[in-house]
């Protein structure tokens, strides 16, 4: 649940206080995992290229 307050994206007083829900959360994580995917991949990508080189 502290998720995105620990990666910057929320306020912990949002998750008590109405300004998100319980779905909000649910895609807060989906978001998160997608981001966390993508960085493995462009730093999978910056590796290859600098053995190609």
């Amino acid at each position: 649940m502290y998720a995105p307050v620990i990666a910057g994206k929320w306020q912990q007083h949002e998750l008590w206080d109405g300004t998100y829900t319980f779905n909000d959360l649910l895609d807060m994580h989906e978001i998160m995992l997608v981001e966390g995917e993508n960085r493995r991949r462009a730093e999978e990508c910056a590796a290859n290229k600098e053995v190609n080189t």
